[in-house]
């Protein structure tokens, strides 16, 4: 059978030849895993205190350090002006004791109260549940990622202060390594172990200066370094030498809010910190 010639129809407009084009797919959306805080730093040097018992509030314990801490001496450091040394010349009398040889001192004052810092995250997206969900994990990773370095930045503007209270200008040295040598001598002097706050950025200065011992990184003597992020550009070119840092904190709270009529719900995730220490023993600034 032969086929019939075939016709477009009269009203039939040809298109004009066109490349074909292939669908495009969204790109892969991943969510990497959330990461855990850097095991250094201010917060993981710091001996966390359980809060104090404040009575019959359900929420008196987790507040009791809004007011702030008051560190008291216990002898710990600056005893030098209660303590002496007396010869042994007990058979000798009649002449009376120099005034410098009297056994007795004054007790040190402790210094200023430390402060309370609230430290927050936020976010926002749609009204949908996965969103809401999604806005709550945020703001609380962005709360544990970013506390630290937040609260060591403003915690050198205390370490500082009290560096600055020090009697005479503060020690100078012309490399890390004299640094160093500097606050060992000044820890030894107290006879106790103390902790050296430092910007990163002086972690790898000097080969067997900072020696990792366990999960911490010591200097030769013992004393544990304490490199901050915060540190960086808060204390830039000066080590602190204090004793211990003590700390309280709460647990986050997640605060949430909704706009119904701008399609928004949005989350607050907040703690209040403070950290503290007796004494603060000595400060030095590198010069080059």
């Amino acid at each position: 059978m032969v086929g019939l010639p075939f016709a477009f129809p009269a009203d039939f407009i040809p298109l004009e030849d066109e490349p074909m084009t292939t669908p495009v797919l969204q790109p892969i959306q991943f969510e990497p895993p959330l990461q855990n805080p850097s095991p250094y730093g201010l917060f993981a040097a710091t001996d966390w205190q359980v809060p104090a018992d404040v009575g019959n509030s359900p929420e008196g314990a987790a507040v009791r350090h809004l007011n702030g801490v008051d560190f008291r001496p216990v002898g710990n450091y600056a005893g030098e002006g209660q303590f002496g040394i007396w010869p042994n010349d007990s058979c000798v009398g009649g002449e009376p004791v120099p005034n410098d040889m009297r056994k007795e001192g004054d007790r040190p004052v402790g210094l200023e109260t430390f402060e309370p810092q609230v430290l927050w995250a936020y976010d926002e997206c749609d009204l949908t549940p996965a969103s809401q969900a999604e806005v709550r994990t945020r703001v609380q990773q962005i709360l544990r990622l970013e506390e630290q370095v937040a609260f060591e930045r403003q915690f050198s503007t205390r370490l500082l202060a009290d560096a600055d209270a020090l009697p005479g200008v503060m020690q100078t040295a012309t490399s890390f390594k004299l640094a160093v040598g500097y606050l060992e001598a000044q820890m030894a002097m107290t006879n106790t172990l103390g902790y050296f706050h430092a910007g990163a950025q002086w972690a790898s200065q000097e080969f067997g200066l900072v020696i990792k011992s366990g999960t911490k990184w010591v200097s030769p003597l013992g004393h544990t370094w304490v490199f901050g992020g915060g540190y960086v550009d808060g204390l830039d070119d000066v080590i602190v030498a204090t004793s211990p840092p003590y700390g309280w904190r709460d647990d986050v709270t997640v605060r949430t809010a909704i706009g119904e009529r701008v399609n928004t719900f949005a989350a607050v995730a907040e703690r209040t910190v403070l950290v503290g220490y007796e004494h603060l023993i000595a400060a030095v600034q590198i010069t080059p």
